[in-house]
């Protein structure tokens, strides 16, 4: 198409999120365009339970194909739908929906795929992978690592989180205090540590040279302090971009059955990461 033109055929997919972004609706609208396909991406903001309820019954209602979901409601929208795909199931957090033809509902975790992407990248077969964080992100990016053949240590502010999530993943729990005598090929930030605080570490610069390559889910800024120290020393980095737009990509095809084309990722990444 050579404009958007919205009509009683155009597919509409939405995200959802209590601070709802510009993101998903600049790269999936920007695949929509090039590939000439009737479809339109809204972000909306839902912030509570109730309003996440009544969200989810518009999308079965008004034929909603595709729901992006952000925090806080990953774990919580897993109630109000019809199937779960396996790897969301193994995670306990869903951050796509597709609505399907007979009008049910399915989640999946496209952090897992664009994690798994990532890594892929690195190679960590047989690897040790120290990951620090438990919440919904590291649970993605965690199942991403064991799926690759890492060797997975887990470290989280409140130690029965990282417990209970080693657990799950056949992995290794550890304190934060015993991240000081812990070495690796791979530290993983999985935390919001750097995010509000764009001068915040999740760790000392002691820690990053126990490592040869530093990886950060924290996407905005696109070089945080941590990888910054990490390229001071040397180190390899794999920034949150990655992970973000290779998600956004599998949401993608999804929803629309369709590959994004290689250069709405490559102008993504560009521009996320200036």
């Amino acid at each position: 198409m050579d404009s958007l033109q919205i009509n009683k055929d155009t597919n509409v997919c939405i995200s959802i999120a209590a601070r709802p972004g510009n993101f998903g609706a600049t790269f999936h609208n920007s695949a929509y365009h090039l590939l000439g396909l009737n479809w339109v991406y809204l972000p909306r903001k839902v912030e509570t339970s109730s309003e996440l309820q009544t969200t989810i019954e518009a999308v079965r209602v008004l034929g909603i194909k595709g729901c992006s979901v952000s925090m806080p409601h990953k774990e919580d929208v897993i109630q109000h739908l019809d199937h779960i795909d396996p790897s969301a199931e193994k995670i306990g957090a869903v951050n796509t929906i597709k609505l399907e033809d007979d009008g049910s509902l399915t989640g999946f975790n496209t952090d897992f795929h664009g994690a798994k992407k990532a890594l892929e990248q690195v190679g960590i077969e047989g690897k040790q992978v120290v990951m620090i964080g438990a919440g919904g992100v590291a649970k993605a990016i965690g199942l991403a690592v064991i799926e690759l053949g890492g060797e997975l240590i887990i470290a989280n502010r409140t130690a029965a989180k990282a417990q209970q999530l080693a657990e799950r993943l056949n992995a290794t729990a550890i304190s934060l205090e015993q991240m000081n005598d812990t070495s690796g090929y791979l530290l993983i930030n999985a935390t919001s540590v750097g995010m509000r605080d764009p001068g915040s570490m999740v760790v000392s610069e002691q820690i990053i040279e126990n490592f040869d390559i530093v990886k950060d889910a924290v996407i905005y800024p696109p070089e945080t302090k941590l990888l910054k120290e990490a390229l001071k020393t040397g180190k390899q980095v794999i920034p949150g971009t990655l992970m973000c737009v290779y998600q956004a990509a599998e949401q993608f095809k999804i929803y629309t059955g369709q590959d994004v084309p290689s250069e709405i990722i490559s102008k993504t990444l560009e521009t996320l990461t200036k």
